[in-house]
């Protein structure tokens, strides 16, 4: 079923993908002249954020900071317009899966090769220092940060690329949705930092503890917050992480990493995400060699095989 989104549009929508607490992901194609299609995703949100002008607002403030964000770790942001059914996103269309589905995917006690972990996390890390790295024309820093890392707002694509969305959104969604603490969702806060939880004013050091937990997980295949479920915003706010579930494997100079990015103090943390990348990729590249996205696409082939069917052709205008 084919769907236009505004009146003469330029894209067809063929596929639901997905739906959230912000609305509704699809896969659509981009139509140019003499049957050009470009696949992409769009996102259309739901009418009660679309019809709220303080929303909107937000979005569109933290849309402008983003909007030039170009990294290959990040999902790319193309337009936002706003069409018969409320605003929309266009963006890159990423062909893989979440992290909270790469996560799911592992059976049991099957355990995620430690250079794997980090290799993901040190991409994102990468993606997240460009990010917090911008400036505007005027060389002034955009001071962008990103208030949701986690794994359902992480992809990692068929060629085994692992990128972070959802820049400008989250930020925009969790001032408008959860404007105070007490109203956050128990999974916004198994990701959160301290500061974040508290409601406290955050900068780039935040994404930092957020990664650090993805991280975490990453390794032990659990939530680092898990243990205290029932008492999550506590938890949260007290920085507490169940450090007995990091197995022996993860050696002591990891695990010297992810302590420094789990510190509960902002001070204590890495100073840059840009540091945080170099030290993760000396770690899994200290011998000279180390994962690539090859290593991680073929694991991926094994853990996933029905990601790597033939695509279905775009179907006729």
């Amino acid at each position: 079923m084919t769907e236009k989104i505004i009146e003469n549009s330029a894209y067809r929508i063929v596929n639901e993908l997905a739906k959230g607490g912000m609305g509704s992901v699809s896969e659509a194609f981009h139509l140019g002249a003499d049957g050009f299609e470009k696949r992409v995703a769009i996102k259309q949100l739901l009418p009660t954020l679309s019809d709220s002008s303080e929303f909107v607002a937000m979005f569109i403030a933290e849309a402008k900071l983003v909007a030039d964000l170009v990294h290959e770790n990040i999902v790319q942001i193309y337009q936002f317009n706003r069409g018969q059914n409320g605003y929309y996103i266009v963006m890159e269309f990423v062909h893989g899966l979440s992290l909270a589905e790469f996560i799911e995917k592992h059976d049991g006690d099957q355990q995620l090769p430690v250079e794997l972990a980090v290799f993901i996390t040190s991409r994102i890390a990468r993606g997240l220092a460009y990010a917090h790295s911008r400036h505007d024309s005027a060389g002034a820093p955009l001071n962008i940060v990103h208030c949701d890392v986690c794994p359902r707002n992480i992809l990692v694509t068929t060629e085994g690329l692992p990128k972070l969305g959802d820049f400008g959104i989250a930020k925009a969604a969790d001032q408008y949705l959860s404007p105070n603490p007490g109203e956050r969702s128990l999974g916004k806060l198994a990701y959160m930092s301290p500061e974040q939880a508290w409601d406290h004013p955050v900068d780039h050091r935040s994404d930092v503890y957020s990664l650090g937990l993805v991280l975490f997980e990453l390794l032990t295949m659990s939530k680092g917050r898990e243990k205290w479920s029932s008492n999550m915003r506590f938890a949260a706010a007290k920085g507490w992480v169940d450090w007995d579930k990091l197995p022996r494997r993860v050696k002591s100079g990891l695990r010297k990493i992810l302590k420094r990015m789990l510190d509960p103090e902002p001070d204590g943390r890495y100073a840059s995400t840009d540091e945080l990348a170099h030290d993760l990729e000396y770690f899994i590249y200290r011998k000279g060699y180390g994962p690539t996205v090859v290593t991680l696409e073929k694991y991926l082939r094994e853990l996933c095989p029905s990601l790597y069917q033939v695509m279905p052709p775009s179907p006729s205008a």
